[in-house]
């Protein structure tokens, strides 16, 4: 009982978590898609604001004791959606970039007559982050659905070790000894 309570807190924790990043975005979205109060290593690993869960699921997938035949089939069904999914964001991102530049670029020097159109394109990052995040989130969500309860104890451990080991590398890498240029 006790690690179900601990497993539904570490849930909870980063459902409070993608709320925070939801506000965070209305009021610096661009703040929240770099990814600027992470490290460098971690930032490399950056995908419309956070990880990219299909990298995710590659990640614990040999980190989990024997699965099933039916977990691992329901596992590798969630990494195909999320794949899916990103796919899909990534190229709708990719055209909001294109169409935001576009009209950027269009715009008259000195004129402004753009700044509309550019607000209307940027409020839809927004929109492309939370949809990411829903799909963070979603993916986190399955995992106690397809797992057993240690499997997914054993999940969020793993997920908070990768995190942590990222942070470490960027340490280590920013530490480093530099030659003189």
């Amino acid at each position: 009982m006790e690690l179900q309570i601990l497993v539904e807190n570490g849930l909870k924790h980063y459902s409070q978590l993608f709320r925070m990043k939801a506000t965070a975005a209305k009021a610096d979205v661009f703040y929240v898609m770099s990814g600027l109060w992470k490290t460098s290593s971690e930032r490399f690993f950056l995908w419309i604001g956070g990880f990219r869960p299909s990298d995710l699921l590659k990640v614990l997938m040999p980190q989990l004791d024997t699965l099933t035949e039916y977990q691992l089939l329901e596992i590798d069904n969630l990494r195909q959606s999320c794949q899916q999914a990103e796919d899909a964001l990534s190229q709708g991102m990719g055209r909001l970039q294109q169409t935001l530049s576009q009209t950027v670029a269009e715009g008259q020097l000195g004129n402004g007559s753009y700044i509309p159109q550019a607000m209307e394109k940027l409020e839809a990052i927004t929109s492309f982050l939370n949809q990411a995040d829903h799909i963070r989130q979603e993916t986190l969500n399955q995992m106690p659905r397809i797992l057993t309860l240690h499997q997914t104890a054993g999940c969020l451990l793993v997920l908070g070790e990768y995190f942590q080991r990222l942070r470490a590398l960027s340490t280590i890498w920013s530490t480093r000894p530099r030659e003189l240029a």
